[in-house]
This record gives structure tokens, C-alpha cells and sequence, in this order.
């Protein structure tokens, strides 16, 4: 089969360190899965914007497992290549002179509006395609005349659906939109049951959201035990000397990170505990406020409390690896990598009991009501006080860990396809 994958993530995330998190390595591996498959003939496409489409030409170039596939590009009835690359340098140089991942909405619209007419979406190709894919932008409009191939739209997660108040301005639109994109004969790819079922509820038919579960990123994640390494991220972040919890992604308000320092804060608090400290790793985002407000209430342990800022990918593993507990209290998630990638590293992992996490940890870590700061405040001082405890858990986070692979995910997405090409 032929399959057109639009790869605008890695593309973006190329152009951006900020965007080069969970999504952007579910991309790559997918992509990289599909690649080495043999199942299908594989070519790219990158419809978010004429600015990624350069960043995925950049991307390719130095991919050595990916670079070989053919990029397709705007149709030449689009604008010339060389304002494209000029359109492109002008969107670098606002974000620089912003100092910002994401533009005004003014200047975002704007852009928008002038790139439509520059880059004109790829869904086909000649020949034509049996499949074709977008993990991350909404599928363009479907062509007047000639075969239309089988059309995947990926979506993550409904969040806005499920914790409107939580989930910011830019989440829900996009949403929004990608879901307003797919019509009648389009699938949709999800990567947990729970997804799935919120899918659903917003009306895409049930036999037509196939799951295709994430992977931890191999080369990444695993037990660090190098004491070098482990000195050097503590060094370089700033965290103190003794055990730490760990908090591993953005400050956005569903992440609910105010809650787990008011509970860690009762805990140091109530309990008496001298020796240790929370370290919440991420870049900033809407939720960025509210993590400062709660720091706020506790002066007292502001020098417990370790904002790292954003994270490089090579310390991520001795971080997970060398924390007390990994710590994620959210109020919803699609998925949930970042604990899968701290189960990868054995670390003993505490999250909330909604949405798709139970489906990610199973059994292998402790699961609280996001909401009960008694039940997490209790489970950060159990993993604390309780060495066996701990040693348990991370065995368990290992087990299960192994349970996810790229390998995995690749093949129940090419049974998708074959699904909609047989039907």
C-alpha cells in the first residue's frame, strides 16, 4: 500500500526545542516504524504551514532513517519556493523576536490567512495513495474529482471536553478543529481506550476510532546508574542534596501541578520531613500563574521546590531515574508518556486514577482521586518513608514498561489501514 504521512511535527519540532516533547517523538517513532515496516511504500507530506514544510526539508536532511522518503510539496500551482522560504524566515524571526513558541493570536491569524494561499495542502499524489495520514494537522478539504485514498486523522485527546476550565485557549480550538476536519468515510487513530470512549461521545462512529497505544522512547528511557550522570543533572538543575519527587511536563493548569506542591508542602509540614525535595521539570505554559501562586503560600520551602525550566532530552533519564517517586496528579490525559517514559526508567510512579492513566500503569504504581490531596500527600510519604516499598515499585514500573513498544504501535496502525482499505 501506499501511505502520504504528514510529518508537520517533526518538522516543527526541528525548528523548535519547545516542541520537541512527547508528541514529537511519537511522531518520529511512528513514522520510523512505518518506514522500516515493508508494508507500505511510504512518502511525506507536511500541510501545517509553508514554515514547517521548510522545517521538515531541514528535518530530512539530517534524519538517517527517514531522510531517503520523498517530501511532497505545495502543488505548483502554489506560490514559488523562494517566497515560501521567505514567508518561513519571517515566522523565525517573530517567534526570536518574541521569545515565544506561540505567536499572538493576532499575528497567528494573519499568518494563517497569507499561508493558505501559499501552501496549498497535499493529501494525494501520482500515482495516487491507498492512505493517507495526518497525526497532527486536521485533514484538508477532500478533492472535487479523481480517488480519494482512506483518510487517518490521530487525535490525542478531547481534554477540553472533559476539563474545560483546565485546558487553556489553543488546546480546544485545535481540537476543535481536527475533529470538525473529519468526515463521513474518515478514521481516526487514538492511543488509549479512554480517548477512544471520549471520541466517541463527540460523535466520530464507534467502528471507525481504531487504538494504537504509545511507546517510551527506548534509546532515551532506561535505568540511568551512572553516578556521574546522576551527580551532573542534579548539579546542572540546581536540586538539593537527598531524595526528590519528580514532576516531568508543562505548566498547563490540567496538569494540576498547585495541587501536588500543596501536598507535598503538608507533607514536609505535618511529617517533619527535612531531607526532601520536589522538583516539577518542564517549560512554562498557561498554567505558569497558578504554579507561582502556590509557591507563594510556602516561602518557607521555596528552597525545596525546583523549577528546572525545559528539560534536554539526555539529562530526561537520569532525572526519572534518580527521583524518590514520579509524581503526576492530572486531571486528564490522552495518553500519559511521561509516566510510561518514568515506568521505563524504573522509577516508582504515583498519578491520578482518570482518564487514560490506569489503562498506562496498571498496577505497577499508586493511583489517587486527582482531587484528594489527603490520598497523594499519604502516597508521597509512603514511597518516601518505605525503601521495600519503593524497590517493588520499581520492578513493577520496569515490567510494565516492557509491555509498550514502538513495534507494537506500528503494526496495530497498519491493521488500521488494512481495516479501511478492506472495507
Amino acid at each position: 500500500m501506499r501511505v502520504l504521512f504528514d510529518i508537520s511535527m517533526l518538522g516543527l519540532g526541528h525548528l523548535y526545542s519547545l516542541s520537541r516533547a512527547g508528541t514529537f517523538r511519537a511522531h518520529q517513532h511512528l513514522a520510523e516504524g512505518l518506514a522500516a515496516s515493508g508494508e507500505c511504500e511510504l512518502l511525506f507530506c507536511a500541510n501545517h504551514s509553508s514554515f514547517v514544510y521548510q522545517g521538515c526539508i531541514e528535518y530530512l536532511r539530517e534524519s538517517p532513517r527517514l531522510g531517503h522518503l520523498p517530501l511532497l510539496g505545495p502543488s505548483r500551482a502554489g506560490a514559488p519556493s523562494a517566497l515560501r522560504r521567505g514567508v518561513a524566515g519571517a515566522h523565525r524571526w517573530a517567534r526570536a523576536l518574541l521569545r515565544s513558541n506561540q505567536l499572538p493570536p493576532l499575528l497567528r491569524y494573519g499568518g494563517r490567512l497569507v499561508d493558505r494561499r501559499i501552501h496549498a495542502p497535499v493529501s494525494n499524489a501520482a500515482p495516487p495513495v491507498d492512505v493517507f495520514h495526518s497525526p497532527a494537522v486536521p485533514l484538508p478539504a477532500r478533492a472535487a474529482s479523481g480517488r480519494s485514498p482512506q483518510r487517518f486523522l490521530t487525535i490525542f485527546d478531547v481534554a477540553y471536553t472533559r476539563v474545560p476550565a483546565a485546558a487553556g485557549r489553543a488546546s480546544p480550538r485545535a481540537v476543535r478543529e481536527a475533529l470538525d476536519s473529519v468526515r463521513e468515510g474518515d478514521w481516526v487513530l487514538t492511543s488509549s481506550e479512554s480517548t477512544r470512549a471520549d471520541l466517541c461521545a463527540c460523535g466520530v462512529e464507534p467502528e471507525r476510532v481504531f487504538v494504537a497505544p504509545l511507546a517510551a522512547d527506548p534509546h532515551l528511557f532506561a535505568p540511568c546508574t551512572d553516578a556521574a550522570r546522576l551527580r551532573g543533572v542534579r548539579e546542572r538543575y540546581g536540586i538539593p542534596a537527598g531524595p526528590y519527587l519528580l514532576s516531568v511536563n508543562a505548566l498547563d493548569p490540567r496538569k494540576n501541578m498547585p495541587h501536588a506542591l500543596r501536598a507535598f508542602a503538608r507533607l514536609v509540614q505535618q511529617e517533619g520531613v527535612r531531607d526532601l525535595s520536589y522538583v516539577l521539570a518542564g517549560h512554562s505554559g498557561p498554567g505558569s500563574p497558578q504554579v507561582e501562586e502556590a509557591l507563594r503560600a510556602f516561602p518557607a520551602l521555596r528552597d525545596r521546590i525546583v523549577l528546572t525550566g525545559f528539560v534536554a532530552d539526555d539529562d530526561l533519564a537520569p532525572l526519572y531515574s534518580g527521583a524518590a517517586a514520579f509524581v503526576y496528579p492530572s486531571l486528564y490525559e490522552g495518553f500519559g508518556l511521561a509516566p510510561l517514559e518514568a515506568m521505563q526508567c524504573g522509577a516508582p510512579v504515583i498519578v491520578s486514577d482518570v482518564s487514560s492513566l490506569p489503562e498506562v500503569v496498571g498496577d505497577a504504581g499508586i493511583l489517587v482521586d486527582p482531587r484528594d490531596g489527603d490520598a497523594l500527600c499519604q502516597a508521597m510519604l509512603d514511597v518516601y518513608r518505605d525503601a521495600a516499598l519503593r524497590e517493588r515499585m520499581r520492578e513493577q514500573s520496569l515490567g510494565r514498561a516492557a509491555t509498550f513498544s514502538w513495534e507494537r504501535c506500528t503494526r496495530q496502525t497498519l491493521d488500521a489501514y488494512r481495516t479501511a482499505l478492506a472495507a
